[in-house]
């Protein structure tokens, strides 16, 4: 049995990192793969709480709907979890938590600003994770 942390943030390259767990025999059955998918404390539309929830709320649906249409029926376990908070942390916290076996995430995110000024998630999480992670790049010319 594998444990999984899949995260993802609905970049191009996250969904890559999909693909590739959906697609790889090199890890040991059966699968479970906790999707782990996080929200900043604040959002990007403006300064109304109900905002802030609406917009993260679809976020995370469209994200869930993506690994289910690529995992369900190629993983043993899928579960999905949102989490809030500094995405870094928060994959991280729940990793240890939950005692996975491996992290999988795409080697960038959607925020490529963000990232240049306080660090990508995908670094930190390389640096500080006591958990194996595997970083995906795409495959093809695409990401």
């Amino acid at each position: 049995m594998t444990a999984i942390v899949l995260a993802m943030d609905g970049s191009t390259y996250s969904r890559h990192a999909a693909t590739w767990l959906a697609s790889t025999t090199c890890l040991a059955q059966p699968l479970i793969v906790h999707v782990v998918h996080v929200s900043p404390i604040l959002g990007r539309t403006g300064f109304s709480a109900v905002d802030f929830e609406t917009e993260n709320r679809e976020e995370a649906r469209v994200v869930f709907e993506s690994a289910r249409g690529l995992l369900e029926g190629r993983v043993s376990e899928l579960h999905e979890h949102w989490l809030r908070g500094n995405a870094s942390e928060e994959i991280l916290r729940f990793s240890t938590e939950n005692a996975v076996d491996l992290i999988i995430v795409g080697a960038k995110g959607i925020g490529a600003l963000r990232s240049s000024i306080i660090g990508s998630v995908v670094s930190k999480i390389a640096a500080q994770s006591t958990v194996p992670a595997l970083i995906v790049n795409p495959t093809d010319q695409e990401g």
